[in-house]
C-alpha cells in the first residue's frame, strides 16, 4: 500500500472512543490495533512497571474468557494477539484473516473492557517481567540509557524504563493492576484501528455493539510536572566489568507536535542516525577514525506527546573514552558552527521520502500510523504532504534547529563499563 492509496473512515462513539478505518481489499487480511493513551508516563510513584504488567495480562483472561479458552480462540483464527506498553500508550495488536473479524473485535473488547487479572497469570507475569529486569542489568547500554533518562526526566515517571525496576515491580500487588485498568483505561483514551478486507459501516455497527455502552466515571490521566531542559552539565558514572565502555551524551528533547521535528528529522539523518556511511558521526569516528565499535545520534525517535531525548552514543575501549567523547561533541559544534550542505540535505530528503513507503507496507503497519497520525493531530493528508514538508527544508533551516535544540555544554554525560 503506498501513502497516497489508503483511505481512512474516521468514527466517534458518543463515550469518546475514536475508530479508524482503512479498507485494503487486495488481500483477505486484517489488523486492529487498540491504544490506551496510558502508558509508563500514568505509573504511580513507588510502582514504575505497572502500566506495563497491566498490560501485559490484558489477555490472560477475561469475565466471559478464561485464559485458555481465549488463548484457544485466538488460536483457532490462525492470528496474533499481543500486547504492548511503552511511555505513553498501552494496548493490543491483532493480526488475523479478515473472515474472522467479529470474532477479533469480540476478542479486543473482552480484553480491553473487562480483563480479570488471575493470581497465578499475575504471579507468573510478574516474575517474567522480573526476570526481564534482571537481565537487562547486564546490558550495558540499557544501563546508561536509564541512567540518563533519570536526570533529563527527573521526579517524572518517565526517570524509570517502561519495563520498570526491579525494586517497583517487586512491589506491584495484583490489586494495583486492577487499580490502574480501573482508572486509567475508559473510552474516552482509547483509540481503535482496523485496517484491512472489511466493510466499514459494517465494522463501525460492530463497534457500536461491542464498544458503545463502555463508561468509566473513574478515569483520570495524570499530568507529568513541567519538563525543562537541563542548565548545567551532569554526569553519571556505572563501573562494569566490561571490555567496551558504553559513552551517552544527552538532554531533553522535543515533542513530536513541535514544529520543528521536520528539520530535526533531517538533522538526525546527516548528524548521527542515516544509513550506510552517510551520518557524520558513524562515518567519522567509527569508520575514519577507529574510536567506535558503534555510534549514532538522534533526537526525533523518542519524541511522542511528551518530549523526547537527543542522545549520542558511542562504544569504545577505554583508552579511546577522551578521543570519543570529544569527538562526539567536536561533530555536535560543527554541525551547529557551519550548518550542513546542500548535497547532504538532498541525500536526507531522499531517504526519509523514499523510506516513508515502509511505514504502510502492511495492514498493521498501516494500523499503528492510523493511530499515531490521530494521536498526534497530523491530519489525514499528512501522507501526501510529509514528502513536501522535507522537501521544501533548507540547509538554514537545518542550521537553525541544531543550534537551538542541540546544547554540546549543558547536556549529561553518561560512562558504563571499566572505569576503575
Amino acid at each position: 500500500m503506498t501513502p497516497l492509496s489508503y483511505r481512512v473512515l474516521r468514527h466517534r462513539l458518543p463515550n469518546g472512543l475514536r475508530l479508524l478505518i482503512s479498507e485494503n481489499r487486495r488481500l483477505p487480511l486484517l489488523s486492529l490495533t487498540a491504544c490506551v493513551v496510558a502508558g509508563a508516563d500514568q505509573n504511580p510513584a513507588g510502582r514504575p512497571g505497572l502500566a506495563n504488567l497491566t498490560a501485559r495480562l490484558l489477555d490472560e483472561g477475561t469475565e466471559a474468557y478464561p485464559a485458555e479458552e481465549l488463548a484457544e480462540l485466538v488460536e483457532g483464527t490462525g492470528g496474533v494477539l499481543g500486547t504492548y506498553s511503552v511511555r505513553e500508550l498501552s494496548g493490543l495488536g491483532f493480526n488475523l484473516p479478515a473472515r474472522h473479524w467479529r470474532l477479533a473485535l469480540e476478542v479486543m473488547a473482552e480484553t480491553l473492557r473487562r480483563p480479570v487479572f488471575p493470581r497465578r497469570h499475575f504471579l507468573r507475569e510478574r516474575e517474567r517481567l522480573l526476570n526481564q529486569l534482571r537481565a537487562a542489568r547486564d546490558d550495558p547500554y540499557q544501563v546508561a540509557d536509564h541512567l540518563l533518562s533519570r536526570v533529563v526526566y527527573r521526579g517524572t515517571p518517565l526517570e524509570h524504563p517502561p519495563a520498570g525496576t526491579i525494586h517497583g515491580v517487586r512491589k506491584i500487588r495484583r490489586d494495583d493492576v486492577r487499580n490502574f485498568h480501573g482508572e486509567k483505561y475508559a473510552p474516552s483514551s482509547t483509540l481503535l484501528a482496523v485496517a484491512g478486507d472489511v466493510d466499514s459501516a459494517a465494522v463501525v455497527e460492530a463497534v457500536r455493539e461491542r464498544f458503545g455502552d463502555w463508561d468509566n466515571p473513574g478515569y483520570r490521566r495524570d499530568p507529568l510536572p513541567p519538563l525543562s531542559r537541563q542548565s548545567a552539565p551532569r554526569q553519571r558514572r556505572l563501573h562494569l566489568d566490561r571490555e567496551q565502555l558504553h559513552i551517552l551524551i544527552g538532554h531533553l528533547g522535543v515533542p513530536r507536535s513541535h514544529p520543528d521535528f521536520h528539520a530535526l528529522q533531517v538533522l538526525d539523518i546527516v548528524l548521527g542516525s542515516g544509513p550506510g556511511f552517510t551520518s557524520r558521526v558513524p562515518r567519522r569516528l567509527r569508520d575514519d577514525q577507529g574510536l567506535a565499535y558503534t555510534t549514532f545520534s538522534d533526537i526525533t525517535s523518542s519524541s511522542g506527546l511528551w518530549p523526547g531525548r537527543f542522545l549520542a552514543y558511542v562504544s569504545t575501549s577505554p583508552e579511546n573514552r577522551a578521543a570519543a567523547l570529544e569527538g562526539l561533541l567536536d561533530e555536535i559544534e560543527l554541525l551547529q558552527r557551519e550548518g550542513i550542505s546542500e548535497e547532504e540535505l538532498t541525500l536526507a530528503q531522499d531517504f526519509l521520502t523514499g523510506s516513508f513507503v515502509f511505514d504502510f507496507q502492511s495492514n498493521a503497519d498501516l494500523a499503528r500510523f492510523l493511530i499515531q497520525t490521530e494521536l498526534y493531530g497530523l491530519g489525514e493528508d499528512y501522507p501526501r504532504r510529509y514528502p513536501e514538508i522535507i522537501r521544501a527544508l533548507t540547509v538554514e533551516d537545518v542550521a537553525r534547529v541544531a543550534r537551538l535544540h542541540l546544547d554540546p555544554v549543558n547536556y549529561t554525560r553518561v560512562m558504563v563499563g571499566p572505569l576503575r
